[in-house]
């Protein structure tokens, strides 16, 4: 989800998307902003939660008026440590690592801990 923050337009999308090339990954702009209020209230933040990472299991439901909570989740809020925020700052290898693991649990993935 992309959101106006920093001055960005949606016309910015196409170039930051290019981060996230995987064919499973969907973006979406939000140009009310309406999700970085949503999540900043699930994920307990007291600021809007934009440049947040989050990633969810293969059952993963939007049921109620908020979003679902992610099984994981990193930042870049500020610099590091950020107090007040319950999650760890963004670290590009340990994303992957936990991103690798539910993309093992998903419909078709290879769950390498059964072989």
């Amino acid at each position: 989800m992309w959101v106006p923050k920093r001055a960005a337009r949606e016309d910015d999308v196409p170039v930051a998307t290019r981060f996230v090339s995987d064919t499973r990954a969907t973006h979406y702009w939000d140009s009310a902003g309406v999700l970085v209020g949503a999540y900043r209230r699930v994920l307990g933040l007291d600021e809007d939660a934009w440049d947040v990472y989050m990633l969810y299991g293969p059952d993963a439901r939007w049921d109620g008026v908020l979003p679902p909570a992610p099984e994981f989740w990193m930042h870049q809020l500020g610099s590091p440590p950020r107090s007040g925020v319950k999650a760890p700052y963004l670290d590009a290898e340990i994303f992957a690592a936990h991103s690798d693991t539910l993309l093992r649990r998903a419909p078709g993935g290879s769950d390498r801990s059964s072989s």
